[in-house]
């Protein structure tokens, strides 16, 4: 399943339904005196978190989990300490066994980042990928972009 239509722009806040916060830390902060890349991405993983966590796609211990097969980062400004942070997430694919999941980090009105991660379902005995189920894809689906 896929959106219909043409995504609104990644670096548009009204493209994104579900929204965290998070804050710069000093120690994120490299030696030009910038938020080094790599933080980025643990700015992208709180927040993927708690958007699992709150779509029930994860839970402490459960059979069935998610695991990312990929992620890419584009950045847009440069952001200093201190400075707060708003991450707004959006499904922007659904596959049989996966799902792709939108990032736009914002200080601010500024677009300073974006992510994409591609969550694959898999069984954590097995290893192998499996299909979202229905309670899966009835927490996610309200996130799908149009």
């Amino acid at each position: 399943m896929s959106n219909s239509g043409t995504l609104r722009s990644a670096q548009d806040p009204a493209a994104y339904s579900f929204w965290v916060d998070e804050h710069v830390r000093f120690a994120d902060l490299d030696v030009l005196g910038h938020v080094n890349n790599k933080a980025f991405f643990t700015f992208a993983e709180s927040g993927r978190v708690v958007f699992l966590q709150t779509t029930g796609l994860w839970k402490p211990g459960a059979q069935r989990q998610g695991v990312i097969v990929r992620a890419e980062m584009d950045y847009h400004r440069e952001l200093h300490y201190p400075a707060s942070l708003r991450i707004g997430m959006r499904v922007t694919k659904i596959g049989r066994t996966s799902f792709s999941l939108g990032l736009g980090m914002f200080n601010g009105e500024h677009c300073v980042a974006t992510n994409v991660t591609v969550v694959v379902r898999i069984d954590t005995t097995t290893r192998e990928p499996v299909a979202l189920n229905e309670e899966e894809l009835a927490g996610i689906q309200p996130y799908l972009a149009v």
